[in-house]
């Protein structure tokens, strides 16, 4: 997903500290500073106060629906999310309507984000009818969205910049390095095993989503020690 054109780069210093790391990476190429911009990122993306709103609404809202069919079944967790109407349609359906009431239906930037996040990370996870999101992991399927979501909210910014006088085969190899650094780093430090307790059908279950995000985004802070 490259840089909208509607999108206004912010001016603040962390967001331009942010794309100066880019910078560098692309022209040093050096594996260490891939490090560098994705922490310089995070530090950008934790400073805006807003950061992330929808997305931690919607990634709730999935990891709760998956938790009601895994104990009871898709029409109960259907009618917990207030949409009995939609028991007995088709699975593609079922999920078209749930993801846009999550995200508004794309209405702003984040929201297109948000939802372009949740779908990879299900078409990621092989889910495809609303059973199997019941027979996943928590744990595994928030990961799976909070690194689609790190990963396209970081194409949305930078693939532009990134794709200024490359070829498309360039820019794609470039974007996607950042991708499997983005991925392993989220897997391989952090983890959620107290998942299972939480109850997302209220408030502490958005809290929860979005302290998963703020995690996420310290670990690229933390793997990267300015020299």
């Amino acid at each position: 997903m490259g840089t909208s054109k509607g999108y206004i780069a912010p001016t603040r210093i962390q967001w331009t500290q942010a794309k100066r790391a880019v910078s560098q990476m692309l022209r040093d190429g050096d594996p260490r500073f891939t490090k560098k911009a994705a922490s310089k990122f995070a530090t950008a993306m934790k400073s805006d106060a807003s950061y992330g709103g929808t997305f931690t609404s919607a990634a709730a809202g999935i990891l709760g629906l998956s938790k009601n069919i895994a104990s009871h079944g898709i029409d109960y967790a259907l009618n917990q999310a207030q949409r009995s109407d939609l028991i007995g349609k088709p699975p593609e359906e079922i999920w078209n309507e749930l993801l846009n009431e999550y995200t508004h239906s794309g209405a702003t930037a984040e929201d297109s984000l948000a939802a372009d996040a949740l779908s990879k990370a299900l078409d990621n996870l092989q889910i495809i009818d609303l059973e199997q999101l019941g027979n996943i992991s928590q744990e595994a399927l928030l990961k799976e969205m909070l690194v689609e979501f790190i990963a396209i909210s970081f194409d949305f910014r930078f693939a532009e910049k990134i794709g200024k006088d490359r070829s498309p085969a360039e820019t794609h190899r470039i974007l996607n390095e950042m991708q499997d650094y983005i991925r392993s780093s989220v897997y391989e430090n952090i983890t959620f095993n107290e998942i299972k307790d939480i109850n997302f059908a209220n408030l502490s279950g958005n809290q929860y989503v979005g302290k998963a995000l703020n995690d996420a985004f310290s670990v690229f802070e933390d793997l990267y020690v300015e020299e």
